[in-house]
């Protein structure tokens, strides 16, 4: 009825729901914006070889259902996080006090043991490396190190800080079930995440020469054009992750109940707002087409990775369960083969291009040193789970160091890594969902004669 009272609400005597005019007009509104906001969701993705069409098909036949069963698996259910990082940018002011920001931890108890006996095994390397400190003094050390190896201490170190496309958290991390922790609308919305957009956009997005920073928070079709292919990608990369969280939180819209209590259910008239080319200045339809940009790239990554995978045991401790994950992993792998090219990563950063690849890389970190500045906690903690997903993809298709050396991938990494593709997936398959509810509205009301 929202959306009626803003469509409809200036033509009159049409806002009388006993009228066929009103009606008609009614089913002519829906199928209006079914029109606008899926107009550009058809043909080839930018930037890529696959269509929207094969997408969509390739993930509901396959990965969202299993990526889905996936993310409810304890490997993937927990997450460490350090929420309590200062904002490095501006004065944390703005931290959300309302009920569902809030982000409930594991204790002691609520963690498995096969994330303890990790914890024990690591902070027992540390350990005994601390004791062959106290045991050899630091000069005698530095003697039996041949100045050549401490050259190669240097690249390693340089190695773990550069090859990341994120800020790691520190060990004051501590564990979240995201089960428990849902990503959905939370009520934080007005100057402090338009100050965190803003930012990401204004500030680390790449645009054509002669464009001011603070002129421009996004780029129209036209524009991106003007980019080279890595800038597109940046762009495109962080458009369709804007869009995603849209979705996400259209989807799962907070609606009071009885006794105080919230559910949380599809808004469609938040969907619109946000993706309809009348409130979106005529990009909405754009945005909803990178989602499909993003979801490819790290689908490929996922997919480069299939030996990798192939070679891990995603240990929980439950045999049967591990070996299920890994078998749903590699389905995922084999069955996004099917698509001629999700992503072709050889073609970045050739030639003298690798000032320009440092600089992507730096203004992806700079990005999730941002999400420590959302002032919601919930927020921060699905934005900086996303981000540090998508950084482990680029990571994974840009690592210089994978030509040469094995792949290695943290823990929480592939956790990250494996949500956000389920985020992704899910805001395509809501993108069906929002689809069938405006076509619903646009059909002839029961009893209704057609004009």
């Amino acid at each position: 009825m929202l959306l009626l009272v803003y469509y409809c609400g200036s033509a009159g005597g049409l806002k009388d729901e006993g009228n066929p005019l009103f009606e008609f007009a009614y089913r002519r509104t829906y199928l209006e914006k079914l029109d606008q906001c899926f107009c550009e969701l058809t043909g080839r993705v930018e930037d890529c070889c696959c269509d929207v069409e094969t997408v969509d098909s390739l993930n509901r036949l396959v990965v969202y259902p299993l990526v889905t069963s996936l993310v409810a698996e304890p490997y993937f259910r927990f997450y460490r996080v350090n929420l309590n990082r200062q904002c490095p940018f501006w004065p944390d002011d703005s931290r959300c006090h309302l009920k569902d920001c809030h982000v409930q931890y594991c204790t002691e108890g609520e963690i498995p043991d096969f994330l303890k006996l990790e914890a024990e095994f690591t902070s027992g390397q540390e350990k005994n490396s601390c004791i062959e400190l106290d045991e050899n003094k630091l000069s005698a050390v530095n003697i039996s190190i041949s100045s050549e190896q401490n050259e190669r201490f240097k690249d390693w170190e340089q190695y773990d800080t550069t090859e990341s496309y994120c800020v790691i958290d520190d060990e004051n991390s501590s564990y979240v079930d995201l089960r428990i922790n849902p990503e959905r609308f939370t009520g934080y919305i007005g100057g402090s995440p338009q100050r965190i957009w803003n930012a990401i956009y204004q500030e680390n997005c790449f645009k054509p020469a002669g464009t001011s920073p603070a002129k421009l928070s996004f780029l129209d079709a036209s524009s991106l054009q003007g980019l080279c292919l890595e800038k597109r990608v940046f762009y495109r990369l962080v458009s369709g992750l804007h869009a995603s969280i849209n979705i996400h939180l259209s989807a799962q819209y907070a609606v009071p109940g009885a006794n105080g209590h919230v559910y949380f259910e599809p808004n469609l008239s938040q969907f619109v707002r946000r993706f309809d080319v009348a409130t979106t200045r005529g990009q909405g339809p754009n945005w909803l087409k990178n989602l499909y940009f993003t979801y490819l790239v790290v689908l490929r990554a996922l997919t480069k990775a299939g030996t990798y995978w192939d070679s891990q045991s995603f240990y929980t401790g439950d045999t049967g369960r591990d070996i299920l994950v890994k078998e749903k992993i590699m389905t995922i792998v084999n069955a996004a083969k099917t698509c001629n090219s999700l992503f072709d990563e050889t073609q970045m950063f050739l030639g003298t291009s690798q000032d320009l690849k440092h600089e992507f890389r730096e203004h992806f970190r700079n990005i999730s040193r941002i999400m420590d500045c959302v002032g919601c906690n919930k927020c921060r903690l699905w934005g900086k789970l996303q981000v540090h997903g998508i950084g482990t993809a680029l990571k994974m298709l840009f690592s210089e160091q994978a030509i040469t050396t094995p792949l290695t991938l943290s823990r929480n990494e592939i956790v990250a890594l494996v949500n956000v593709l389920g985020r992704l997936s899910g805001s395509i398959h809501s993108l069906g969902t929002f689809r069938s509810m405006l076509a619903e509205q646009g059909k002839p009301l029961a009893g209704a004669d057609e004009l």
